[in-house]
């Protein structure tokens, strides 16, 4: 039997913390680096992955993508045709997007399955599962909250990857996310386990940043990573800019570029170790 793609949904029930960024960084690093092929799933309506990685196929010479998505995730889901959505990036990375009109996908799904939650998790899955024969990764981004995005794609994913700003707040919207997530297994009884737990430190030498940081060691275990993504303005550019891996003149990777994507490679090989443990295969 074919394998079919590992498929992760990155969570955290606060905003800010580094969501996005991962699901941008990983993606980009499997499908660069790793040579996989590699697709994004945008469930939240907000899109920032999606504006994010539309600069990014501008930065690899991607001329094709047109300047406002034609069909997202909200058209995929509205016509049950998932194939139309789905946009190059660059070679092994793809995208289904989402924009703003996809805040109407909760009523939406009320309104098609009433009283019946298992349901609209299943119309999402039914649309999303085929794809898995297709790729070898898919990255699903949702809201930082709890809602019908984040529950959907819980259902479809195999694994969570959840992130870990070193903040108290933070440190509780993990927890919140881990036990939401045990909750969700039993009462809808499908298979997700936690592959990875992602620490980004704020600042390096704040006292309060490496207490949060060692209380989750203490906590998580071997469930945390040991790659730390510390406060880079980098990962921030990339906000504005898209990702970008620019060569010097010396034919090498520019420094900063480098920096910034070297510890998401770490973070990704970490996860396959994970996943491999998780899975049996180790």
């Amino acid at each position: 039997m074919p394998k079919k793609a590992e498929t992760y949904v990155v969570g955290n029930f606060k905003g800010g913390v580094g969501k996005s960024t991962t699901v941008q960084m990983l993606s980009f690093e499997s499908a660069f680096r790793k040579n996989r092929k590699t697709l994004v799933i945008d469930l939240d309506p907000q899109g920032n992955t999606s504006d994010v990685l539309s600069l990014t196929a501008e930065n690899f010479g991607n001329e094709n993508l047109p300047e406002e998505f034609d069909s997202t995730i909200w058209e995929a889901v509205r016509s049950g045709n998932i194939q139309s959505s789905i946009y190059q990036i660059m070679p092994n990375l793809d995208l289904i997007p989402a924009n703003i009109s996809f805040s109407d996908f909760p009523d939406y799904m009320i309104e098609k399955y009433p009283s019946d939650k298992l349901s609209q998790f299943k119309y999402m899955e039914k649309l999303i599962e085929p794809l898995k024969d297709i790729y070898d990764v898919i990255y699903i981004d949702v809201p930082p909250t709890i809602s019908t995005y984040s529950n959907a794609a819980m259902y479809v994913a195999e694994y969570v990857i959840v992130i870990l700003q070193t903040q108290v707040k933070a440190l509780k919207g993990a927890q919140n996310y881990i036990d939401y997530m045990s909750f969700f297994i039993e009462q809808y009884d499908t298979d997700l386990e936690v592959v990875g737990i992602v620490p980004f430190m704020m600042q390096k030498r704040d006292s309060v940043d490496q207490e949060i940081y060692t209380a989750a060691k203490e906590i998580y275990g071997a469930h945390l990573l040991d790659t730390v993504v510390l406060n880079q303005s980098r990962l921030k550019r990339y906000d504005g800019s898209g990702i970008t891996y620019d060569i010097n003149k010396n034919g090498k990777v520019e420094q900063w570029d480098k920096r910034a994507h070297e510890v998401f490679v770490n973070i990704l090989d970490e996860i396959d170790e994970h996943r491999l443990i998780l899975s049996g295969e180790e």
